[in-house]
């Protein structure tokens, strides 16, 4: 049985090539890049083999970044595959310990698994001038990958289990959302009041050492170091975090094939909600579903977050260099980002756009909805980014013109997104999946469509920058009121014929985007 999940996972791991020629060429230049990096990694400890100052405490942080990578990247931010999820054998009758051995041994059959252990093996030559401790070093190679992989799996059972209660989907993806956008500027702070990034990354290490995530990673730099009462309780404790790792797993495994997921119960409704609030219309109709999906669907999390993050962004960014000049530009980002966000809208809607191809709702009536709530929910805190700014660093004369800039920017974005979400539509996650979850074979697309769209609008906002680089540049208060006037007069004419083409192109295309969001599951 061991043996043939062992097949099945390979077969499935060749027939993940064939399903589409750019997914293939993805892979190819994935695996290229990835093993740039492999190589890249072992010059890195072949040439730090001769620093025996560093050795220890680099290894123990190399170590500690396989495994963290690995049990936080795969189970929570990018999902993982689930053929061979343990939830899939529950009514197969397969015993629970001959079923779990096949699952475990399967989950190391992966790309991304194999370069990981090469990278880690490579790494390994930071110790080849001693051969006593290269073998070590080796042997703990493997340990740590050992460990990155059982973290792996066993995170994604539990994340998979907690995965079906919506609030934990929403919590946990905001969460690791804010962490991984503050990582920057917390390790800028740090750098920044420390005297020495050894005053920094020698302690941690130190610490690290004596968890599951760098134990094995710290044998061969104390076994180096002749401290063999050290090599003995790290190579004690690596083991023990191994084996109890192992039988986590093992029983969490055996545990998820008996017991089936639990279903997940939709949200409850109480009254109309945004309904009551839109006007009675079909647009005021999208509207309000619209709004719905802002504040409900955790895909649109990313950019709902956004917003109150990238004042602390350009915040630390500014503290580091000691200019704040970024943050004023917080207006013309925050409204070229919110803008831009409903390009997607008919992608995330799904097997959902039915409603509009069967109500018989008018493009332009979809259009200007999408466009209402986005609007609404965005408008008060771009003129906020766009004006405090200027007024809590004393430089008033600014204000007229990044309020033109912003809104002008805004504007046209809903204008030009208008028109793409109803030309082009690309493969998003499914209602319900991990928001940053990249479907298959979408990645070259996704990228050509989104540049073009960026690009449209940098090319339509020039008129609105123009003026504004000039007050910028003399001061100019007059300078700023017509980038103003410029701003709301070409944005809003931009956003007037995006809902009128938008509209006009989604009528004659509204059999072929829903086939195309069909296609997109």
């Amino acid at each position: 049985m061991v043996a043939h999940l062992l097949r099945l996972k390979l077969r499935l791991l060749g027939n993940g090539f064939k399903r589409s020629p750019w997914q293939l060429v993805g892979v190819i230049i994935g695996g290229l890049y990835a093993l740039g990096i492999v190589v890249m990694l072992s010059l890195a400890g072949w040439f730090t083999a001769d620093q025996s100052d560093l050795r220890g405490w680099v290894a123990i942080l190399a170590g500690s970044v396989i495994v963290l990578g690995w049990a936080v990247i795969p189970p929570l931010i990018t999902g993982v595959d689930l053929t061979l999820e343990p939830q899939r054998f529950v009514h197969f009758g397969i015993e629970e310990k001959t079923l779990a051995r096949g699952l475990i041994l399967a989950g190391f059959i992966s790309i991304p698994a194999a370069l990981t252990l090469l990278a880690a093996l490579g790494f390994s030559t930071i110790w080849r001038l001693d051969p006593a401790v290269f073998v070590v070093g080796l042997l703990c190679a493997v340990g740590t990958w050992l460990m990155a992989m059982f973290a792996c799996q066993y995170l994604t059972i539990v994340a998979t289990a907690l995965r079906g209660k919506r609030r934990f989907r929403e919590l946990s993806f905001a969460l690791l959302f804010l962490l991984l956008v503050g990582l920057g500027p917390i390790f800028s702070t740090i750098g920044s009041n420390a005297e020495s990034i050894f005053e920094v990354l020698v302690p941690i290490s130190a610490v690290l050492g004596y968890t599951p995530l760098g134990a094995f990673a710290a044998v061969p730099g104390a076994l180096a170091a002749g401290e063999m009462g050290m090599t003995a309780m790290y190579a004690g404790l690596a083991l023990v975090y191994l084996i109890g790792l192992y039988f986590l797993l093992t029983r969490a495994t055996g545990k998820a094939t008996v017991t089936p997921p639990a279903a997940q119960r939709a949200s409850s409704a109480k009254g109309l909600g945004f309904f009551k609030l839109t006007p009675a219309t079909p647009a005021g109709a999208v509207a309000a579903r619209a709004l719905t999906y802002w504040f409900k669907d955790p895909r649109y999390a990313l950019s709902v977050i956004m917003v109150p993050m990238l004042p602390v962004i350009f915040y630390f960014a500014g503290g580091s260099t000691g200019s704040y000049t970024m943050m004023l530009l917080l207006g013309p980002m925050i409204g070229i980002l919110m803008g831009f966000a409903i390009s997607a809208d008919v992608s995330y809607d799904n097997t959902a756009f039915a409603l509009h191809v069967l109500t018989g709702v008018s493009g332009k009536a979809d259009r200007l909805g999408r466009v209402m709530a986005c609007f609404v929910l965005v408008i008060v805190p771009l003129i906020l980014a766009a004006v405090l700014p200027a007024a809590l660093t004393g430089q008033p004369w600014r204000i007229p013109g990044d309020l033109g800039l912003s809104l002008g920017a805004f504007l046209i974005a809903l204008g030009v997104s208008s028109i793409a979400s109803a030309r082009y539509t690309y493969a998003v996650p499914l209602p319900g999946d991990n928001p940053m979850k990249t479907p298959p074979g979408s990645g070259a697309r996704v990228a050509v469509t989104q540049l073009a769209t960026f690009g449209i609008m940098g090319v339509l906002l020039i008129p609105t920058l123009v003026p504004y680089v000039t007050g910028w540049v003399m001061h100019s208060t007059l300078a700023g009121y017509i980038t103003l006037a410029v701003g709301l007069i070409t944005g809003s004419l931009m956003l007037s014929f995006g809902i009128r083409i938008g509209g006009r192109t989604m009528d004659q295309r509204a059999p072929e985007l829903m086939q195309s969001v069909m296609i997109n599951r």
